[in-house]
């Protein structure tokens, strides 16, 4: 279980940049928008938008970073905080609901529990 520990946080690490590459790209093209129209009030209106699409993406990405960088570790908070997210993420379909389904079989495995207790774990064969 360790691999898909290893796996999973990956999964949420690159899930969570993409998040923030898109709120870049959607907040820069209302932005632009804005310019194009050459308006004054538009400009400011879109700017803002732009820039607040930009920053919620990126604080909604926030945990999903952390929870990745945290599974990397074995971090026993980092599991906690990975299966919240985990099941926010099922609502995002279809590639959230995959990684949220995938992240609940693989953080609560009993052998994955035991794993960030730091215990030894007999398989059975």
């Amino acid at each position: 279980m360790r691999d898909h520990v290893r796996i999973l946080a990956w999964c949420f690490i690159v899930y969570s940049s993409i998040i923030v590459l898109v709120g870049l790209g959607i907040g820069s093209v209302v932005l632009f928008g804005g310019a194009i129209s050459g308006d004054r009030d538009a400009m400011l209106i879109t700017g803002a938008v732009g820039a607040g699409i930009a920053c919620l993406l990126l604080v909604v990405s926030l945990p999903g970073m952390f929870a990745g960088i945290g599974l990397l570790k074995m971090q026993p908070w980092a599991r906690i905080v990975a299966i919240i997210v985990g099941v926010l993420h099922i609502l995002s379909f279809p590639f959230g609901t995959a990684l949220g389904v995938y992240t609940l079989w693989v953080l609560l495995n009993a052998e994955t529990e035991a794993l960030f207790r730091g215990q030894q774990v007999a398989l059975a064969a």
